[in-house]
Formats: structure tokens, sequence, C-alpha cells
């Protein structure tokens, strides 16, 4: 018994499961005693299993008792419960034993059987076979109760698995959902920042047709489930929507091209996943230099059946410094560290992320996450 679960109250079982425990542990009872007295060749077996089926309902009544004082008192461990059981089971033994005697020998004697030689039964003889078989009952009902207390600690242990299950699948949610909502705020940013450089130039139309493209892309951005997945072809999609608003602030300067295998199109992944990575493409690839920029967006399924994603820029500034790779988060940026956070909790440590400056210059962020799993 660890101490972990003497800490806990016993939980009791549901009377279902109490019941269907008492009917195994008895019939197993009357089995086993019509098997021995069939193989030692006992006469009159009808009348014995009769007998038998009678006492057996008196156990079972017993045991009752013995779980409903359990339940009544409460015990704080195992180790009180097994004490608690012990205590009780004397006091049961002596009924079970005599009114075992008293259907076998007294009230109903088995035919052609008494205690003498023909004689019947006396009280002395009631005394001598109670005590003769008392311990030995004892330990019956001791057996009843380490069995509904074995029970009802493994139930208990079930619901606290349940109930830890479901609490670590609560906070991985509200982690998915607290990190989903930091992209926000850098969307808005960002969109608000491309429509103030439209005002300022007096470029009302694009302006217009700005605010109408960000109400599309607010409709996805903020309404939908932050726990919720797209098919790649759909995020990817979005993140095209959003690259179109971002062009009206770099309209000479910023190439878009995707490359998405229809295999990995139809793959499920988290909402908003690639915003992040988009952004700083946008932010520190794009917005800090004056040369044509071209961002790429690619993926396809590996050998070894992952789903790689790949965003890129040959931005010829790296995008936040020195190389860097999930094997060194801290030196990641809010947004990479976002990325890196939502495939942590939702995919452990079976997705992989790595980001840094490419040898060809620029900077690329690639995801690989396995397939089938959720």
């Amino acid at each position: 018994m660890d101490d972990a679960t003497s800490q806990e109250e016993i939980a009791p079982l549901t009377g279902v499961a109490v019941a269907k425990a008492l009917g195994c542990f008895w019939g197993a009872f009357v089995a086993l005693n019509t098997i021995r007295a069939a193989v030692l060749g006992y006469s009159n077996p009808i009348a014995a299993f009769e007998r038998r089926l009678v006492v057996a309902s008196v156990g079972i009544i017993l045991s009752w008792l013995i779980y409903r004082l359990l339940v009544r008192l409460r015990p704080a461990s195992l180790r009180i419960g097994i004490a608690l059981t012990s205590a009780m089971s004397l006091p049961a033994a002596l009924v079970f034993a005599t009114v075992n005697f008293l259907i076998f020998d007294m009230l109903t004697p088995m035919p052609g059987e008494s205690c003498h030689a023909g004689t019947p039964c006396t009280m002395h003889d009631l005394v001598v076979s109670v005590s003769d078989m008392l311990i030995n009952w004892a330990f019956v009902f001791v057996a009843w109760g380490a069995l509904y207390l074995a029970l009802a600690s493994a139930a208990q242990t079930r619901a606290a698995d349940l109930r830890s299950s479901a609490d670590r699948e609560a906070a991985r949610l509200a982690q998915i959902r607290a990190l989903r909502y930091q992209i926000n705020p850098h969307f808005l940013f960002n969109v608000l920042n491309s429509l103030t450089a439209l005002v300022s130039r007096r470029e009302t139309a694009e302006a217009e047709a700005l605010i109408g493209e960000i109400g599309s892309f607010l409709r996805y951005g903020l309404a939908t489930d932050p726990v919720a997945d797209a098919t790649l072809g759909d995020e990817v999609e979005m993140q095209q929507r959003y690259l179109e608003l971002e062009r009206r602030r770099f309209p000479a300067r910023l190439t878009i091209v995707t490359d998405i295998a229809r295999a990995a199109a139809v793959v499920p992944v988290p909402q908003l996943l690639l915003q992040p990575l988009i952004e700083n493409a946008i932010k520190h690839g794009v917005g800090r230099t004056s040369a044509p920029v071209t961002i790429t967006i690619s993926a396809a399924i590996t050998a070894d059946r992952l789903l790689e994603i790949v965003v890129a820029d040959d931005a010829p500034t790296p995008l936040e410094g020195s190389p860097t790779t999930a094997s060194t988060p801290n030196s990641f940026g809010i947004g990479l560290n976002n990325v890196r956070d939502r495939l942590a909790a939702r995919f452990g440590h079976a997705a992989r992320f790595a980001a840094g400056p490419s040898a060809a210059g620029g900077f690329r962020a690639k995801i690989l996450i396995p397939l089938g799993d959720d």
C-alpha cells in the first residue's frame, strides 16, 4: 500500500458493482463447496446444495452489512479499512457459523445424519462447532472486506486518473487558446500599419479595398475556434490573403510563391500556425531592406510520413539575428516561440521545429508534423 493511496479516503463503489462482487464471491463459495462434496462422495448432494444456498444467502447479507458499514465509516486509508474489516469479521463469522450449524445440524439436519450416532445435537454441540469454525469463517469475511477495499481503491484510482487526464486536457486546450490569441494583436498591428500607410499617401481606393480585405481575414482569424484545425491548403490560402494585404505596403518589392503538394494540402494543422512565420518574414525581411524579397511557402509529405512545411524568404538581412534552432529556444523571438510552443502543446515531442538564416541568404523556418497524430 503506497502512501499516496493511504492519504485519501476509500471511495465507495456503486451498489451494482458491489452486488456483482457479492454474487461472484459467494457464488464461488457455493461452487467450491459443491465440488468438494461431490469429490469426497458426500451423501444427499441435492439436500446439501439447498442448505448451502440458504447459508450463502446469509453470508451475502452479512457481507453487505460489512460493505455498508465501511461506506458509512469512510476509512481514511486502506490500512484503516482492513483493520475495520478484521474487527467486523469476527461477529459476522460468529453469526455465519451459528446459522451454518443450525441449518445443517439442528433445525433441518441432513437425512440420516446427527451429532452423536443418531442423537439430536445440543447447545454444547453448537458452541463447540461454532468455536471450531469461527476463525475459518472470520478469514472468509476478511477476504470479502479486502476484496471490496481493493475494488474501491481501484475505482478511486481510475476516477483520479480520469480527473487528472481531464485536467491535463483542459490545461492543454487553455495553453493552445492562449498561444493562439497571442497571434491576433500582432496581426492587427501589422494590418493597421498597412492601412495607415495607404491613408498617409491619400490612396483612398486602396485603403477602402484594404478595409474590406481586413474584415474578410478577421472573420477567419478571430471568429474560429482557437483549438480547431484547418487543412493546410486552407491555412495557406488565408496566409496568401494576409500577404496580399501586406503587398499593398510593398507593391514593388514583395513576391509570393507557394508550392503545396496535393497530399500535403489536405492534412489538418492548427489554425494560424504559419501566421507568426509570415509576419516575421514581412517585419524582419521585407521591412528591413529596400531590395525585392520573395517569400516562399512550400509543403510536402516526407518519406518517413511527416508533413514538412517550409516558410522562407530571400531577404539580404537575417530575420532574427544569429543562427538558431528549436534546441536553443531562448534565442527565438516571440513569433517563433509561439510556433514552437503551439507545436509542443499539440504534438509533444513528435513534432519538430527549426529556424535560422539560410545558407543561400534570407531566413528559413521548417516545421515537421507527424501524420495522423492529434
